[in-house]
């Protein structure tokens, strides 16, 4: 309990500093889809899929497709200047939004990697920069993808969110099966988690405090996404209101 002590007391310290409309105008640049390069459809290496000027925030490897070979999972990022902000306010000094990109390719028998899959939206640009990096892993348990993306600012908000999406290979498509989200009202210390299984149809909510250490009130039921999501039609993280005032 006092770890959540301490860091309820280090999020109260900030006062609200900018604001998070993301359609209010701000000094810094934000990337389009002319950014975001198509990456190349084969490489010899892993980290062969960066283009020039991107660099590789995170690799994953593990069988992704069934064929006990070790795939590629990458999460590159701009290094273009134009997208880093000298800050003068709170938050990071240096504000980048250089445009991140998720990459899975596929292990060759012969050698090498085939791309399958290119996502420019599910790797989430901080919106301030009193944002935290919302990117925190990729990894593959089981043949799954899961990527973790959180919501924290250091300031201007009293509450933070993380989920992780889990994506299996399946008809042809990385479908999207599990999703656990976990909300966390600041000032109060109310925690809820939801974890959906669309594979099941089930979903498990709990609510519960800082002071019980997350053991709360436990509710389980029907939950269907029909069809289910991909990657590709997944909505944006922050953006997807997948039950009523729960915001993914």
């Amino acid at each position: 309990m006092k770890k959540y002590l301490f860091l309820l007391l280090v999020m109260f310290a900030a006062a609200s500093v900018w604001a998070q409309d993301d359609e209010e105008d701000v000094p810094w640049n934000i990337p389009n889809e002319a950014d975001h390069p198509v990456v190349r459809t084969a490489s010899p290496t892993c980290q062969g899929f960066a283009p020039k000027g991107f660099r590789v925030v995170e690799k994953a490897e593990g069988d992704l497709n069934g064929d006990r070979l070790a795939d590629c999972v990458l999460v590159i990022q701009g290094t273009d200047k134009k997208f880093l902000y000298k800050n003068e306010g709170f938050g990071s000094p240096e504000f980048d939004t250089n445009p991140r990109i998720l990459v899975i390719a596929f292990r060759n028998k012969n050698g090498g990697y085939t791309l399958k899959e290119q996502s420019n939206t599910l790797i989430a640009l901080p919106n301030a920069p009193n944002m935290t990096e919302p990117f925190q892993e990729a990894k593959i348990v089981s043949g799954v993808l899961h990527i973790l993306i959180e919501e924290f600012y250091s300031a201007g908000s009293w509450s933070m969110s993380n989920r992780t999406y889990k994506f299996r290979y399946q008809n042809n498509e990385f479908e999207l099966i599990g999703l656990d989200h976990t909300y966390v009202r600041r000032n109060t210390g109310e925690i809820t988690t939801r974890s959906y299984n669309f594979s099941t149809g089930k979903a498990i909510r709990n609510d519960s405090t800082i002071d019980d250490d997350g053991k709360g009130e436990e509710t389980r039921y029907n939950f269907k996404l029909d069809p289910l999501k991909t990657l590709k039609t997944v909505p944006p993280p922050f953006t997807w209101e997948i039950e009523e005032d729960v915001i993914i």
